[in-house]
């Protein structure tokens, strides 16, 4: 895809739209008027959108319409100038609910200039985001594959078992061992990713009663007391809060890390990731 005529000669058009004189145009443009005078006549014999009319070169009725498009380019792009910087983050849809957005107001402020904060939720192709100018960066658990893409890892956030605020009552005086055995004869809600002996450091007897491929997914399951289950400890604050799970006193060996991406030849935006992953790394969700 290309211009029908290049940036520069619109600007010309649009300048003699204004001017009634060659000075007058190669004032507005900056222009040596004998620099300007080689160019009118090349978008005259090319283009047709200028016509000398005796002495004095006037646009034309088509020139008219490029002249109108250029001004409308001039002021959209002074628009954009003015605007707020935007910055765009991608990352889990809970790890936005539970840390990102309750904790915003720190982010804000740990940038001195104003932005325009857009956070996207979620999304099954992150790197194709980033390569695509879909989103600025990516908070994720792994490094990316794409070597265009530079990342940093922040910091790691530990796993916890939990299970239906309505079973505080049952667990909270049993053994290590007696808890095992009362799980046991529960629904184990289980991650499609989580490997439960890497977790659990057992296999849990009622473990293909339900698989969920999804942190928000599981985290309902539990609230609904479907069963228990391991989720980030970052994801269940709100609902240990609300008194809708509990965290049950069993030995999780399983972590995960959180990093952040950023397109490598991205310069613009690198200091950017350095200031959100020392944000991040205050954050106080556990």
């Amino acid at each position: 895809m290309k211009f029908v005529i290049p940036p520069e000669y619109g600007l010309i058009v649009n300048a003699f739209n204004q001017a009634s004189t060659l000075r007058g145009a190669a004032h507005l443009l900056n222009m040596d008027p004998a620099a300007l005078v080689r160019k009118v006549q090349t978008i005259s014999q090319e283009y047709g959108y200028l016509e000398k009319i005796g002495r004095r070169w006037t646009v034309t009725d088509t020139g008219k319409k490029i002249a109108y498009w250029t001004e409308e380019m001039i002021n959209s792009q002074k628009i954009l100038a003015e605007e707020t910087p935007r910055l765009r983050m991608s990352a889990y849809s809970w790890l936005t609910e539970e840390a990102l957005i309750p904790n915003f107001d720190s982010l804000d402020a740990t940038f001195k200039a104003k932005y325009r904060w857009s956070f996207k939720m979620g999304g099954s192709d992150l790197e194709s985001d980033l390569i695509h100018n879909r989103t600025d960066f990516v908070i994720h658990g792994k490094a990316p594959n794409d070597p265009s893409i530079a990342h940093r890892r922040i910091t790691n956030y530990p796993w916890v078992a939990v299970a239906p605020y309505s079973w505080k009552n049952e667990v909270s005086q049993l053994s290590q061992k007696q808890l095992i055995h009362f799980l046991n004869a529960k629904c184990f809600c289980r991650h499609a990713d989580l490997n439960p002996i890497t977790a659990l450091n057992y296999m849990p007897d009622k473990i293909h009663d339900l698989i969920v491929d999804g942190v928000i997914g599981l985290r309902s399951a539990v609230v609904k007391e479907m069963g228990w289950s391991v989720l980030p400890a970052m994801s269940i604050q709100s609902a240990l809060k609300e008194k809708k799970i509990i965290k049950l006193n069993l030995p999780i060996t399983y972590s995960d890390n959180v990093s952040i991406w950023w397109i490598r030849s991205r310069k613009d935006v690198s200091n950017y990731a350095k200031q959100i992953a020392n944000w991040i790394q205050k954050i106080e969700v556990y």
